[in-house]
């Protein structure tokens, strides 16, 4: 099995999806790897360079295979990056890693970077290098004013351009709240679109809160 984790965004907690998915999977005893083709905003760590959202996976099981294809510095794109950093991202260095990575795994993740149409490259956006990789997407959203508008561009586009969806994780539910836009996000969300809802996560707490919901979700897989 093979998924692309996308956004509707940025900064929705699309990297927490991916560790609590990896983790759930790894835990029903799935081979799972989690591969990153693009990876901006380094970090340095002693003399080492790594990639924030694959150490969030490491974070949890040092068993889930992980893989990076372009890692590069910078708060900004991967397209930004590269240009800045003097680096020509080849496509097929991507769709080559990738097919060489899967083959080690039952399960492998891959998480794109920002939303759908976020620049991949000069000239492709992430959208076109999910077409490449030929898999189906989860779409991850948040609940909130304005992102259901972001959650139907985002499903229309991938349906207009034949990418499959395998279905939508809700992220940063909030339990408590009294806002009706987030109490009423699902059943509008239902009557647009019908694209499966695969589950809801509330990440306020600590992760190990959000274990059982993340074991629940890939019961749907």
């Amino acid at each position: 099995m093979e998924y692309f984790i996308t956004g509707i965004d940025t900064d929705i907690g699309k990297t927490y999806i991916t560790k609590g998915l990896a983790y759930a999977f790894e835990n029903s005893n799935k081979k799972t790897g989690v591969f990153k083709p693009l990876q901006s905003g380094a970090i340095k760590k002693g003399d080492k360079i790594l990639a924030p959202d694959l150490e969030a996976v490491k974070e949890i099981s040092n068993n889930i295979n992980t893989k990076c294809s372009y890692l590069l510095k910078g708060e900004v794109s991967p397209a930004l990056a590269a240009r800045l950093a003097g680096v020509k991202i080849d496509i097929n260095k991507i769709k080559s890693d990738f097919i060489e990575f899967s083959a080690l795994n039952d399960v492998t993740l891959v998480e794109g970077a920002g939303g759908i149409l976020a620049p991949a490259t000069d000239d492709m956006l992430c959208a076109d290098l999910i077409k490449t990789l030929n898999i189906p997407i989860i779409i991850v959203t948040v609940p909130f004013l304005g992102r259901l508008n972001h959650t139907l561009l985002t499903i229309h586009y991938a349906k207009t351009n034949e990418i499959k969806i395998k279905g939508i994780i809700i992220n940063k539910v909030q339990n408590d709240t009294k806002d009706p836009a987030c109490l009423n996000f699902i059943e509008e969300l239902k009557m647009y679109t019908d694209i499966p809802i695969l589950g809801t996560i509330n990440n306020a707490g600590s992760f190990d809160q959000s274990k059982e919901d993340f074991e629940k979700i890939i019961t749907a897989f």
